[in-house]
């Protein structure tokens, strides 16, 4: 299972950033973000490397002070946790935590 007070402290942290917008969208944007971390760490990339890589993408401002903790937590997870399902439980997360 993964680490859901780990997310629910990621998603509290970014979300005095992020309030402006929904929910959805917020989680929506975020999941995306995992979904990319898990995809660069899975193909060997460093941790810092991935937060440059993200922070280097097209992504709204807003949402770029999340990708440091988002990633962080990535980088936590065990290795058979990299699959796509780290992001739908993610976002299943965030949105059970924004109600």
């Amino acid at each position: 299972m993964f680490r859901s007070p780990l997310v629910a402290l990621l998603i509290l942290t970014a979300a005095p950033t992020l309030a402006a917008d929904s929910a959805a969208k917020n989680c929506a944007v975020t999941s995306g973000i995992v979904d990319d971390a898990v995809a660069l760490r899975a193909k060997g990339s460093a941790q810092a490397d991935t937060i440059a890589a993200l922070t280097a993408g097209d992504l709204d401002a807003r949402f770029v002070p999340a990708i440091q903790p988002l990633v962080d937590w990535v980088y936590t997870l065990p290795s058979d946790q990299l699959t796509g399902e780290a992001a739908a439980a993610f976002k299943a997360a965030c949105l059970q935590q924004a109600g």
